[in-house]
């Protein structure tokens, strides 16, 4: 098949990689499609630069689109002269219009970080760290004009470390997508295949994440509390208060039981410094939460043990 490929973040990067190295003589990566260059930097060192995986593909050479949206109809133009049978995407970051998706012959496919049909939408890794859920899954579907509700191609499971943000767990999956792929593609040799209709009974949705998403309520127990943490890590991130100061955690980790005992008779938000192991211990709903690094608004990033030092006051906003 004549294959194109579509993304633009880092984590999509990997899947293009595994595509390119096992690729063969059988089929043909006709080249890449990803988003426009973007002004990156302060004041006057803004300068345009290409999203990772639009990077990834000029320096080895391979035939790039970047257009301002998929519906241009200078785009499907160009598109339509690669004469493509199989599209990728892969987190490319815009809606495809039906007119794209008629394009190719053999059809349009999608790497989808998740156990569909859970979690169909935009941010399923920290929906289901969200949801505390111990596993999840890679699918690759077939993309059609309704979100994530294409028919399965391929399926497989993985289990969620205990400790894993959603960056980790990003890179993770979508390093484990690239097998997967070549095994749809391999599926889809065989024209009469269409894949496995989901069970609309089990839908569910991911919600769009904010900004002020990432303010930490310390009334809420220690594992929902280090749960939006690892979801919301890298971005929008987990912060609270200090004498009015904002701070954004950068690392955080569930109190033992032991800590919690050093904790238990103050109110949520409260904070005690642990010597022995350098953490600052921030009183939780239920349990408390260990903070080992974080930088104040204005201040640069510091250790547990350098913050306590550097401030007076004891107590978090919650």
């Amino acid at each position: 098949m004549r294959i194109v490929y579509m993304g633009s973040p880092a984590s999509a990067v990997k899947p293009l990689a595994y595509l390119l190295e096992h690729l063969g003589d059988e089929h043909e990566l006709l080249g890449v499609v990803s988003q426009p260059a973007k002004l990156v930097g302060r004041g006057r060192k803004k300068a345009p630069q290409d999203p990772p995986v639009a990077q990834y593909a000029k320096e080895r050479q391979l035939a790039v689109l970047q257009p301002q949206k998929a519906r241009d109809i200078g785009f499907l133009e160009e598109l339509k002269k690669w004469e493509p049978d199989l599209m990728v995407t892969c987190a490319y970051g815009q809606i495809l219009s039906e007119d794209f998706l008629a394009i190719p012959k053999r059809g349009t496919i999608n790497i989808h970080p998740s156990r569909l049909p859970l979690y169909r939408g935009a941010t399923p890794i920290p929906a289901a760290l969200l949801s505390g859920e111990s596993s999840t899954a890679v699918t690759i579907l077939f993309t059609v004009k309704a979100l994530d509700a294409g028919n399965i191609i391929t399926q497989k499971e993985f289990s969620i470390g205990g400790t894993e943000t959603a960056a980790e767990l990003t890179d993770r999956l979508f390093f484990e997508s690239g097998p997967l792929l070549m095994e749809a593609i391999a599926k889809l040799k065989d024209s009469s295949f269409v894949g496995t209709v989901q069970d609309e009974s089990k839908v569910t949705h991911c919600r769009k994440i904010y900004k002020n998403q990432g303010f930490i309520d310390w009334n809420a127990s220690a594992k929902e509390i280090y749960n939006r943490f690892r979801a919301f890590y890298p971005w929008p991130g987990s912060y609270t208060y200090l004498a009015g100061k904002r701070v954004l955690i950068e690392s955080m980790s569930l109190g033992s039981e032991e800590q919690e005992n050093a904790v238990t008779q103050v109110r949520a938000g409260s904070c005690h410094y642990d010597k022995n192991n350098e953490l600052i211990l921030i009183k939780a709903g239920v349990g408390c939460i260990g903070i080992q690094q974080m930088k104040a608004s204005g201040s640069k990033s510091c250790n547990a043990k350098s913050f306590w030092n550097g401030h007076c006051s004891k107590v978090f906003k919650s």
